[in-house]
């Protein structure tokens, strides 16, 4: 089987696979925008951004470098690696967890709603540690290009969940607390039953006299990771702050409503960046390996390629999305959150420029250009909170919207014009 025809299958399992996970995330949200009230609503917004920086944070420390050196080598080596930081991510996101758990029950600010028990503080602590774990297991069959295995244990957690949803609906126990406590439990159940997977696909049977060959490599792989998530973790918390603050800004000048009304109209769209995800997830493995063959022209082709797919889904999606948005509206949204087509339509553009910037950062990391990404995000960071505080004032939850779109183009320039061309150079 040729390259790219490899990849045109894997991409596409992987699309499926996070296909899965997009139309669970979409049921969920749509569930939880009928059945409470929309201040919690507005909460879980904050929680999930929440958890989706923590993930970041995790992933950048480990998940991503450990991707882009593993990606690299291979054999005994490879799984030695893979099974050493399993144990790192296990710790850190049990860290994680704990600190979540302290930012939400005793800083009320850090979510501007008070009324909440220390139960769901715990239930989201656990959602957060049992995420990460299950979120490894995945990372893992992507770098050794086991999609099968992937898809496997997602179709088992998408079952577990799908199954938790359906009780709590007919039991009438739907609310913030139960569906991060099923959340939680699912990942548990999800990682311990593709436990002995994970270890026979990282077992190592090299002979006593090559161990101590692939201690010596591991020892150099281990700077090279450190030094990359030193700068991988510091870029993802100023690119998470670029792309989320306007929920907490938003929340902090329009209350807590207009979060609900910004995450029901974003809701909508949430399939395309999840599809860029899945497609970044069995790319990036590959653009390493390019990387280190310097194979700039089977990149620039990769390239091409992805863009081009990447695109063709975005534009067809969302023109699928506006011409049934009347129907979702009389039907699926709940009347709370009628009249958001406006802000669908600058969703829309936000994430088809979004997309193609995504694919260059996604060259950045396999790169490990991760330096260049801090300082590209901070220099975002600054403009959004310059953007945001002229245009939320002004515009309302729109004005959010708009400040996102104008950094996203900043960004594709800045990644497409100058720095992927300077890495080039610099290999």
């Amino acid at each position: 089987m040729s390259f790219y025809k490899k990849f045109l299958s894997s991409s596409i399992l992987s699309v499926i696979d996070q296909g899965m996970l997009s139309a669970l995330n979409f049921v969920i949200g749509i569930l939880l925008m009928n059945l409470v009230t929309k201040d919690d609503y507005g909460l879980y917004g904050q929680l999930y951004a929440g958890g989706l920086l923590v993930g970041l944070i995790v992933d950048s420390w480990i998940a991503g470098p450990l991707t882009t050196v593993a990606s690299s080598v291979h054999g005994d080596t490879r799984r030695s690696l893979l099974r050493h930081y399993w144990y790192r991510q296990v710790s850190w996101t049990l860290m994680m967890g704990v600190l979540a758990f302290v930012i939400v029950e005793f800083f009320p600010a850090a979510t501007h709603y008070s009324n909440k028990s220390w139960l769901l503080a715990f239930v989201f602590a656990a959602y957060l540690f049992g995420n990460g774990i299950r979120e490894y297991g995945r990372t893992v069959g992507f770098i050794q290009s086991d999609i099968i295995s992937v898809l496997r244990q997602d179709v088992l957690y998408v079952s577990l969940v799908a199954g938790g949803l359906a009780a709590l609906y007919f039991s009438h126990h739907f609310d913030l607390i139960t569906v991060f406590g099923l959340l939680a439990s699912s990942s548990f159940l999800c990682t311990l039953a593709s436990r002995q997977h994970f270890l026979t696909h990282t077992s190592s049977d090299a002979e006593a006299h090559a161990k101590e060959e692939i201690q010596q490599a591991m020892a150099a792989h281990h700077e090279t990771i450190r030094g990359h998530g030193r700068w991988a973790v510091s870029g993802g918390i100023v690119g998470w702050l670029s792309n989320y603050s306007y929920v907490y800004l938003s929340g902090a000048w329009l209350g807590v409503a207009a979060i609900a009304d910004l995450n029901a109209s974003r809701l909508m769209l949430m399939p395309i960046p999840l599809a860029v995800a899945a497609w970044s997830r069995v790319a990036r493995p590959e653009a390493s390996r390019l990387m280190a063959e310097n194979n700039w022209r089977g990149l620039r082709r990769l390239t091409l390629f992805s863009i081009a797919g990447i695109e063709l889904v975005v534009v067809a999606y969302v023109a699928l999305l506006l011409t049934a948005l009347p129907w979702l509206e009389g039907h699926v949204i709940s009347a709370k959150y009628s009249g958001l087509d406006p802000m669908v339509m600058m969703w829309g553009g936000y994430f088809a420029i979004n997309a193609a910037r995504w694919v260059g950062t996604s060259w950045l990391s396999s790169g490990g250009a991760y330096k260049e990404m801090f300082f590209l995000g901070s220099v975002t960071l600054g403009l959004v909170l310059l953007i945001t505080a002229f245009s939320i004032p002004r515009m309302g939850a729109p004005g959010a919207i708009l400040a996102l779109i104008v950094v996203e183009i900043f960004e594709l320039i800045v990644v497409w014009r100058f720095i992927l061309p300077r890495l080039q150079r610099q290999r």
